[in-house]
């Protein structure tokens, strides 16, 4: 436990995780003192219990594992596809040309708008992390998501308007939200938009960065490359590995909701408190060679990548099938690869987030 100028910082596993537990105490937030949002345009993470577990059910049913895991073939084809140009030129940069495109075309896909699409779901994505909306609630253009950024708004806006006429609705995930009810709440328009927004958002910066840290080690690390080539078994752990490893978020910010005694030292309602997932998930208490990426199980401890307790990420499993699909494709079409002479890695601006901005690469096609 450490003293910042935000709040408290959680360093040790054991803390992060108890504190992921604590969701009475600790409510997830990156707005800033004073900054009051809505209830209904609050994304699933910043809303506390109760009406959090109600809503998190309702998301949960939308993109439940055994629909999520659907995709499988969706996520194959738009690897090969990306990845094609790359191999015929024998170089290419990895982050524009295949790790941005895949996943937020997967979320386009779940959510039924056409394909063409997924460069807005890209753009209005990154205005979003890149601006003052998650920590303000505002910008220069206004307040609120539609005021901050009304193109992303008006755009998932008509989606749902769209479903709502619609007496033949697909099976998107935009549908599942609307249908799905929970002990007989069913979620207004403003808060499918809300949530929309947040699962693509989420879809698009956490998986990317997982896929780019993955691929930066098959580029950097010749043996774990070779090892995986060698027996495929091990992409899924290399997938946890990377996971603890190098997280594509860092830390998560919370707001103290009681006072009490929580961790040695007095909290107050107002406070922040940083969960250190990146400094957990190498806590020498926990892992052996913790600034190591090793496959060999003697490492292997679970992970606060995804959070931790009930409220967990939703959409990991989908994020894992995504980064294994990713990986084992390269496997199949790619004997060698590694970073352009000079290439060194620049992390995202993004405070919170961890993954390198680009990754040019060289590869010799099997």
């Amino acid at each position: 436990m450490a003293r910042l100028a935000i709040g408290w910082f959680l360093s040790k596993q054991a803390d992060v995780l108890a504190a992921t537990k604590d969701v009475e105490t600790f409510v997830a937030s990156f707005r800033e003192p004073g900054v009051v949002v809505p209830e209904e345009e609050k994304f699933i993470n910043e809303i506390a219990e109760p009406r959090h577990g109600q809503i998190r059910k309702i998301i949960n049913a939308a993109v439940a594992h055994h629909k999520a895991m659907r995709v499988e073939p969706v996520v194959r084809a738009l690897t090969e596809s990306h990845l094609a140009p790359i191999l015929a030129r024998g170089h290419g940069e990895l982050i524009s040309e295949l790790v941005a495109p895949v996943p937020v075309n997967v979320i386009s896909h779940l959510i039924g708008v056409p394909p063409a699409d997924w460069e807005h779901f890209r753009r209005w994505s990154d205005e979003v992390v890149h601006g003052t909306y998650p920590t303000k609630y505002r910008n220069e253009r206004g307040a609120g998501l539609a005021g901050a950024h009304p193109e992303f708004t008006e755009y998932v806006d008509a989606l749902v308007a769209a479903r709502r006429v619609d007496s033949a609705r697909p099976d998107d995930l935009v549908t599942r939200l609307l249908e799905t009810a929970i002990d007989g709440y069913r979620l207004t328009d403003v808060e499918v938009r809300t949530q929309l927004v947040f699962l693509i958002i989420s879809g698009n910066e956490t998986t990317r960065h997982l896929i780019a840290n993955l691929l930066a080690t098959l580029a950097t690390r010749p043996d774990v490359f070779a090892a995986l080539q060698s027996d495929r078994r091990l992409v899924e752990r290399a997938v946890e590995e990377s996971l603890r490893h190098a997280p594509p978020i860092q830390l998560l910010l919370r707001n103290v909701m009681q006072p009490g005694l929580r961790f040695g030292v007095e909290m107050c309602p107002g406070e922040k408190v940083v969960y250190g997932i990146a400094s957990a998930n190498r806590d020498q208490d926990v892992y052996d060679r913790v600034d190591e990426f090793v496959l060999d199980r003697s490492n292997w401890r679970e992970h606060v990548a995804f959070g931790g307790g009930p409220h967990v990420c939703p959409g990991a499993s989908l994020a894992r099938l995504e980064a294994r699909v990713v990986v084992e494709t390269v496997l199949d079409r790619v004997s060698r690869i590694e970073p352009e002479p000079g290439w060194v890695p620049r992390k995202t601006p993004v405070f919170w987030a961890n993954g390198p901005v680009d990754l040019p690469v060289r590869v010799t096609v099997r």
